[in-house]
């Protein structure tokens, strides 16, 4: 009786909805829409419920703090003689290092990097700047470090869900070989000072 009744009902469906293309269209459109006011409805509901008695500058902030765990904080760049010739901070809600500290980081770095590189196993057949430090891991943050056959060093600190940051060190080498390197006045000692730099490296770091 009940298969009966399903055949019957199945029926009039097909006949009265989906058997002209017109019908069955005007069907899926208005099936459609009923579904997004349905979903608009019920998460609005919820969103509401969610939010109750807070302000837009409290879930703001929420929102702030949730992208700031997933960012890169500062990049650094390290000339061969281990001299600071770029820095740059892009988390304000850390602290901050002084021009001194910067100095100071970059020549520990720089040594450590060096020491690291001749006790590394893998005999003169491996490269130095792989067999240098990579990566160091905190219990809040993450270095990582490239080296690029002249010596240069890029590094970016940035949160610990970022496992691997290869690629991006990567393109920072391409942004100051395109910035910095093409500039018939600038050598691989100076300070790197371009607003182009400056821009590109910012669009990178926002888009990671």
């Amino acid at each position: 009786m009940v298969s009966s009744f399903a055949k019957s009902f199945g029926s009039v469906l097909y006949r009265n909805f989906f058997k002209k293309e017109s019908t069955y269209f005007t069907t899926v459109v208005l099936s459609g829409v009923a579904f997004s006011l349905t979903f608009n409805t019920m998460f609005e509901k919820y969103w509401n419920k969610k939010t109750a008695g807070l302000k837009w500058e409290d879930i703001k902030d929420r929102r702030s703090i949730k992208r700031q765990e997933e960012m890169i904080h500062s990049v650094f760049i390290i000339n061969r003689s281990g001299g600071l010739i770029y820095s740059k901070n892009y988390n304000t809600h850390i602290a901050q290092l002084s021009s001194n500290e910067a100095l100071i980081f970059a020549g520990t770095f720089h040594g450590i990097h060096a020491l690291a590189t001749r006790i590394a196993p893998g005999g003169r057949s491996t490269s130095a700047r792989d067999m240098g430090i990579q990566t160091i891991d905190t219990k809040n943050f993450r270095l990582h470090c490239f080296q690029t056959p002249t010596g240069i060093k890029f590094i970016a600190v940035t949160d610990l869900l970022h496992t691997k940051l290869t690629d991006v060190l990567n393109r920072i080498y391409e942004l100051y070989s395109d910035y910095a390197l093409k500039n018939p006045f600038y050598n691989l000692e100076m300070p790197v000072r371009s607003d182009m730099f400056d821009t590109k490296l910012l669009q990178l770091v926002q888009a990671h």
